[in-house]
């Protein structure tokens, strides 16, 4: 790995802003050295960021860049950034629709540039043990999975900036926000339904999207999936994956293997299952930084090494196939 750190500039100021800030600061081959605001404001961890109103007028050197704007923006940073030849670390979800993602990935390529996203789940506690026993069908035939992603936010959430809860920036509710990262997951075990048949609905919120609704996911292989998300379910809930198999069941929560019931194989955790990480559950806050460091320094690796890094713009863009076809599959 060369000496001299990845510097980036990070496009947003929001909550997230701040959790790569904190990631960053344990990272000696990694620094911030300014934020794109158009409020020219920085993030509140690091005050002192030079801030500047678009990324074209950033008079640093800089090696790539941090999409930390809502959703449905992503896409014109990515573009942006790739353009003048900065690689491209973008947080959840890719974006809201196809064409924006098609874009984000062609421009990438065409100017030889990296596109990462933070889908880190993938890499938390027990989840990538789970996907080597799927992947050496070491749990037998998998013909039920139920991935329940319970959260609740209050009124002053979305009422804490006009773009949340909107089809446009947010792209939607629960299903492209909070359960992105699980619906990634899905994808990442078990592959892309087939077929889905979905009911959404808005309960408890004055938005104009989802804050509850169900997904029943049809697969090739004959697999049954259902999906819940909700940010109407107080007080919050860590978020579960059942996945029952001709060998017996899993069940995870939090990315930790809480229940497990395999002929023929000892439960494989390491994890506490009273773990405390953050889920999510109740607020959008995120303390551990941990995840974010891992996906971070693969993406600095990917760089110096010129190799893809692990979850790559095409690899993510599944995860928003799967719930645009939620979005589309309404009865």
């Amino acid at each position: 790995m060369k000496n001299n750190p990845i510097k980036f500039v990070i496009i947003g100021a929001g909550n997230i802003a701040n959790t790569y800030i904190s990631a960053i600061e344990n990272m000696p081959h990694a620094e911030i050295v300014a934020v794109v605001s158009k409020r020219l404001a920085s993030p509140s961890k690091q005050k002192d960021l030079p801030a500047f109103a678009s990324l074209k007028a950033v008079n640093l050197d800089f090696d790539a860049v941090i999409i930390c704007t809502p959703p449905g923006l992503h896409h014109t940073s990515a573009i942006e950034a790739a353009s003048l030849g900065k690689h491209v670390l973008c947080e959840k979800p890719l974006d809201v629709t196809l064409e924006a993602m098609n874009n984000m990935i062609a421009t990438c390529k065409a100017h030889k540039v990296h596109l990462a996203v933070a889908y880190q789940r993938r890499y938390s506690s027990d989840n990538p043990v789970v996907k080597q026993l799927i992947d050496n069908d070491m749990l037998g035939t998998i013909f039920s999975v139920d991935l329940s992603v319970k959260n609740y936010r209050d009124d002053s959430y979305y009422n804490s900036a006009p773009y949340r809860g909107t089809k446009a920036i947010d792209g939607g509710g629960p299903f492209v926000q909070q359960a992105s990262h699980y619906i990634d997951l899905y994808y990442w075990y078990f592959g892309k339904p087939s077929k889905i048949s979905s009911k959404l609905n808005t309960f408890i919120h004055d938005i104009e999207v989802e804050d509850h609704g169900v997904a029943i996911c049809f697969h090739d292989s004959g697999m049954i999936g259902t999906i819940t998300a909700s940010t109407a379910t107080k007080p919050g809930f860590p978020a579960k994956l059942e996945i029952y198999t001709s060998k017996g069941y899993v069940i995870l929560e939090n990315d930790v293997i809480t229940h497990w019931d395999i002929e023929g194989l000892e439960n494989p955790t390491t994890q506490n299952s009273n773990l405390n990480t953050h889920t999510g559950a109740a607020n959008a806050l995120v303390e551990d930084t941990t995840n974010h460091e891992f996906i971070i320094n693969d993406f600095v690796e990917a760089i110096n090494t010129n190799r893809p890094p692990l979850i790559t713009g095409a690899s993510a863009k599944h995860a928003s196939e799967i719930i645009l076809d939620i979005y589309s599959s309404q009865f």
